[in-house]
């Protein structure tokens, strides 16, 4: 199987799918980020396991190119870990999704990402997305059901839902009253999950 991730950030797909013996194939934006993720993902790599990351932007990336690379018909799981609209800004650069000027153009971006994407996943498999809300002026924005639907739009079957208690990985860690402070200060609604949208290609 080839697992391929459209965000890989840091390599944390890739490394996982080595781990369990499958092949993976990582597309990122910086090509610092790569870099470093490429170390991570080589100090443990496994022979005869594919674990590849290519720089480049996942909206116009030439997936002909991963499967001339390979020699494959189709990849059978995507999964998508796109940032958080702009809760944190990973870049400068205009094609980076945490750039986004509004949420409407935002899930364009994310849109085109699937699209593109998604078009060589192999009928029958399944992709995920796992996205997080945020909050604006004051409001909740239900960035997971816009990505939900967004992943509907392009055509894949929505299999389940998945709520994530996030207070319980190893990077939030020790920081409720921090989070708790941050709502009190500006009225917000306390929040500690996010989503795992698991979604089919049927057609």
């Amino acid at each position: 199987d080839f697992v391929w991730d459209p965000f890989s950030g840091s390599g944390t797909t890739l490394i996982e799918a080595q781990r369990m013996g499958r092949n993976s194939v990582g597309i990122e934006l910086q090509p610092s980020v790569a870099a470093e993720a490429i170390k991570r993902i080589h100090s443990e790599g496994r022979d005869g396991i594919i674990a590849d990351t290519f720089v480049d932007d996942s909206r116009t990336f030439d997936i002909a190119r991963i499967l001339e690379t390979y020699k494959i018909k189709n990849v059978q799981f995507i999964i998508y870990h796109p940032p958080y609209w702009d809760i944190i800004k990973f870049s400068e650069d205009e094609s980076d999704l945490s750039n986004s000027g509004s949420l409407e153009e935002f899930i364009n971006n994310f849109k085109k990402v699937v699209k593109n994407t998604s078009a060589i996943l192999e009928k029958g498999r399944y992709c995920a997305v796992v996205i997080g809300d945020k909050y604006a002026k004051g409001q909740l924005v239900p960035l997971g059901f816009y990505c939900m639907q967004a992943m509907q739009q392009e055509g894949l079957t929505l299999k389940a839902t998945i709520v994530k208690n996030f207070e319980e990985t190893k990077g939030k860690a020790n920081q409720k009253a921090l989070w708790r402070q941050r709502a009190l200060q500006n009225g917000l609604y306390l929040f500690k999950h996010e989503y795992i949208f698991l979604f089919k290609k049927e057609k």
